[in-house]
């Protein structure tokens, strides 16, 4: 037989063990897995293909029996929504692309950073209607609140039908001092 002051301990045991468990099950349901939900309302492309006919430099100098150079890039221009799930503040802390060709190949895309669409929009006035609200570098993800705009990705050497023909594509956005969050790109 169990003696009085035994069977306080156990109960007293069991009880915490009872009351620990259900303070996990509370943390795990009331505190989020993914800081932000991440979304792709749509993706827009712009490839141009540019002819070089003057050697570097010299508008008027072009090389005899030299054909000139082409070069074909795409332009990605997702438009996204994070939604600040942790409510609090974060900030973007930059974004990158990879996109996984039919073949099997790999190729990272080139950070075209807001400050550098004014100049991109000059080279090719098209885009200026494509990568409407741009995000950047630092921007603030509003507590508990939705931040809605556009990221402009550079594949260079890459056509829209190599695009359009690939297996996959993510993109990867920067969340200072939390996890990168990833989202797949259509």
């Amino acid at each position: 037989m169990t003696k009085p002051s035994e069977r306080g301990s156990a109960t007293t045991v069991i009880l915490a063990v009872i009351i620990m468990i259900g303070v996990a099950i509370a943390v795990y349901f009331l505190i989020p897995h993914r800081i932000t939900d991440i979304s792709v309302s749509k993706v827009d492309l712009f490839a141009p293909h540019t002819e070089f006919t003057a050697s570097q430099g010299s508008e008027s100098m072009h090389v005899l029996g030299q054909a000139p150079q082409t070069e074909d890039d795409l332009y990605v221009v997702a438009h996204i929504s994070l939604k600040d799930k942790l409510r609090q503040r974060m900030f973007i802390a930059g974004w990158s692309a990879t996109v996984t060709f039919a073949d099997g190949t790999t190729e990272d895309s080139t950070l075209v950073a807001r400050s550098e669409l004014p100049r991109l929009e000059q080279i090719f006035p098209q885009i200026a209607s494509l990568a409407t609200q741009p995000l950047g570098d630092g921007d603030e993800l509003p507590p508990g609140q939705t931040k809605s705009g556009s990221v402009v990705l550079l594949f260079p050497n890459t056509t829209e039908d190599k695009w359009k023909k690939k297996r996959s594509a993510v993109l990867t956005i920067d969340i200072h001092e939390h996890v990168s969050q990833t989202v797949n790109l259509p």
